[in-house]
């Protein structure tokens, strides 16, 4: 959720914060770029230290620093912004080893589910974000994506990986 949100609707934010349309093409420049940071750097992390462990650090970092994000001014609030690109960005490498670690017979098969799932999902994600931002406002919509970020780590604690 938080990856739609931000992807989608963070250009919005910050030209509507800041009246400038430059700026938000900036900022949306400065999270993918980070993101491309963090998808370099997740899948090794996690060759090294375990894909459990990685997901489990980015859980925990990704919305605490979307929160940061949403209530910080000024370089706080363009340094969680590169810490929101790397960390959310970084999971898609990390859970693709987990899914081809985990398909023994089958790996493109699964590949493709995955990759299937997670784009659906991910429009849908989009759809509900720009209801709620509509809604409750983009502000918290960030903030309830960071929410729903969290819930994610309950799940990631029980898996057997």
């Amino acid at each position: 959720f938080m990856h739609a949100a931000m992807g989608v609707f963070l250009t919005v934010y910050v030209e509507k914060k800041t009246g400038n349309l430059w700026l938000g093409g900036a900022a949306l420049a400065l999270y993918e770029a980070f993101g491309v940071l963090g998808v370099l750097c997740g899948g090794t992390l996690s060759d090294r230290v375990g894909r459990k462990q990685v997901l489990l650090c980015v859980l925990a970092l990704a919305p605490a620093a979307v929160l940061l994000f949403v209530f910080s001014t000024g370089w706080i609030q363009i340094l969680s912004l590169m810490v929101v690109g790397f960390t959310v960005l970084s999971t898609t490498p990390v859970m693709l080893a987990l899914i081809q670690e985990h398909a023994d017979k089958n790996p493109s098969a699964a590949n493709g589910l995955f990759m299937m799932t997670s784009f659906a999902v991910r429009s849908i994600a989009v759809f509900l974000a720009g209801i709620m931002g509509d809604a409750l406002g983009l502000e918290n919509m960030f903030i309830l994506s960071a929410a729903i970020g969290c819930c994610a780590i309950p799940f990631l604690l029980k898996m057997k990986c």
